[in-house]
């Protein structure tokens, strides 16, 4: 049996695709996504002919023994729409307990959320945006899942949709040892458990918690006044938007809120609806998303791969109080830098007063224009990483990569080989 795993970060551009194998020999594919926006060296077709093309050289078929998607935006999802996924078997496809449609707390949260999204892009023309704004807006929107008519990105959105890759998630495949997806945690984090796909491997849950009061913090029409105030703004728009990317078990009633309103209470609203800045609003709803990530650390031997999707800070500020949480932190041998390397996704403490220094990173990444990108990747996050030892490697910068990764020759991927 080997004594080392690989971990092949593909150059997807601003998304994140990994493949992990894993002595066994075991396969695992966390997230195949990209923005549209923001293409790498693949499209989603490409990428998916890819993996099975890598899987194939491992399991002489097109076999993946775990598929996990941290988390529903279409950064980290978008492939999972192309068709070429019917050709693949696969043991198990795990996912964060929010997207479990049998769960009523997370069927609030999505309704919740969508009611929200909805109806600020159903205003969103009617609040004195400038261009770059709608654009940033309807960006953030769609990443989020929402397709809307009109939009900026329409032609982007119209061939592709998280509601087809979530489908897929759910039920496609050409064949599941386990029929439905694991939902994680099954309780409180953190939480350990093992699988019988994956065998000599222990999964440790961090994230996401399933506290009420993270709950409520991710449900942003807890704030009904705003929500109120962007419908009487919106008007009937709201009703032209398309479905929202799950079944209709999860759809919104999105008839008047609440009957006739007295003139005061129209002109009082309409007053906090022009207050409202459409940017943050987008921004909050888009990291509301991002805080429902999967937060893992899988064990493989003497390895101890952290792998934390776009967490924000209020997941990991509630991590960090954990003292379990925190002994498999401080024992991570791989780092997957979150959410592209952001500044609200990898705390300074994480980085200077938990990880290990001197262990390899990987970031899946692309700098360039577009305001969604927030100077992603940030040069303070990259500075911490140098300071503190962690030797990182970019997707988007695969040329001389640092010893112990190698890049494939026209910058496709980067692979590392770590003992385990």
């Amino acid at each position: 049996m080997s004594d080392t795993l690989r971990i092949r970060m593909y150059n997807v551009g601003f998304g994140d695709c990994f493949l992990l194998t894993l002595p066994g020999p075991l396969t695992l594919l966390v997230d195949a996504g990209f923005h549209a926006a923001g293409k790498g060296m693949f499209t989603a077709k490409g990428l998916v002919e890819q993996v099975i093309s890598d899987v194939r050289e491992v399991h002489h078929r097109p076999r993946i023994d775990v598929v996990i998607a941290t988390h529903r935006h279409a950064d980290h999802i978008y492939a999972f729409n192309a068709a070429e996924w019917d050709q693949v078997e696969v043991g198990e496809v795990w996912m964060p307990w929010v997207e479990d449609r049998k769960n009523p707390e997370a069927r609030k949260l999505w309704k919740g959320q969508h009611k929200f999204a909805t109806s600020l892009a159903a205003a969103r023309k009617s609040m004195r945006l400038s261009d770059d704004e709608l654009k940033d807006v309807e960006f953030i929107l769609w990443n989020a899942g929402l397709d809307i008519p009109g939009m900026a990105l329409e032609g982007a959105a119209a061939s592709w949709s998280n509601a087809r890759a979530l489908e897929c998630l759910h039920e496609g495949f050409a064949r599941r040892d386990l029929d439905a997806p694991r939902f994680l945690p099954d309780a409180d984090c953190p939480e350990t458990f093992t699988t019988e796909v994956l065998p000599g491997v222990k999964v440790h849950v961090l994230g996401p918690m399933r506290d009420p009061d993270l709950i409520e913090e991710l449900d942003p029409s807890s704030d009904d006044e705003t929500y109120r105030a962007l419908r009487l703004v919106a008007g009937d728009a709201t009703q032209e938007l398309v479905a929202p990317p799950f079944s209709e078990d999860w759809h919104v009633d999105e008839s008047a809120a609440g009957g006739e309103l007295a003139p005061e209470d129209v002109e009082r609203l309409e007053a906090l609806a022009r207050g409202v800045n459409p940017v943050f609003a987008a921004e909050k709803v888009d990291g509301m998303v991002n805080s429902t990530s999967l937060v893992l650390v899988l064990q493989v031997g003497k390895a101890r791969l952290l792998l934390p999707g776009d967490a924000e800070w209020g997941t990991w500020k509630q991590i960090l109080a954990n003292e379990k949480s925190l002994r498999h932190l401080k024992g991570a041998t791989f780092f997957k830098v979150g959410h592209h390397g952001s500044h609200n996704a990898t705390a300074k403490t994480l980085v200077e007063r938990v990880l290990p220094r001197n262990i390899p990173a990987m970031i899946s990444t692309q700098e360039g224009p577009g305001n969604y990108r927030k100077n992603i990747p940030l040069a303070d996050l990259l500075g911490a990483l140098h300071e503190h030892g962690i030797e990182y490697v970019r997707s988007d910068k695969a040329e001389e990569p640092p010893e112990g990764f190698s890049a494939e020759a026209d910058a496709k991927w980067i692979d590392l080989e770590i003992p385990c």
